[in-house]
């Protein structure tokens, strides 16, 4: 089975309905700024910050609501989890800080038609 990248045990994915449309990662190189009375801040190396990456797509019907909700299940276990692309790269451990939607053209039975959603993830560097 085809996949784009899984996350714990979370697959995205055509395959099942849930594919993502693009990936935002972002890197902190640990440089910082401080203003100096004489002249040009200085610059100084604080340490390497935490990857960032925001996954987001736009996913339809109920199966939309549903695999967000098995976001939200695996967010609430509140342990970082393995993110593996589809190429079996392994991107290490994350953290999930952030799973939000928005619904559009809401049926009477409060089904989605249309669902943009996004995660935010956090790289997970104790281990």
């Amino acid at each position: 089975m085809r996949q784009q990248m899984v996350l714990g045990n979370f697959m995205f994915g055509l395959s099942r309905n849930f594919a993502y449309s693009s990936l935002a990662r972002g890197a902190d190189g640990g440089w910082k700024s401080f203003d100096a009375v004489t002249g040009k801040p200085i610059s100084s190396q604080t340490g390497q910050g935490l990857q960032t990456l925001k996954i987001s797509g736009k996913s339809m019907y109920a199966t939309a609501m549903d695999r967000l909700d098995e976001l939200r299940a695996l967010q609430a276990q509140r342990v970082p989890v393995p993110l593996v692309d589809g190429i079996g790269r392994n991107w290490g451990l994350w953290q999930i800080i952030t799973v939000s939607e928005t619904q559009s053209s809401v049926l009477d039975d409060g089904t989605a038609m249309v669902v943009d959603w996004f995660i935010d993830l956090l790289e997970f560097a104790n281990a």
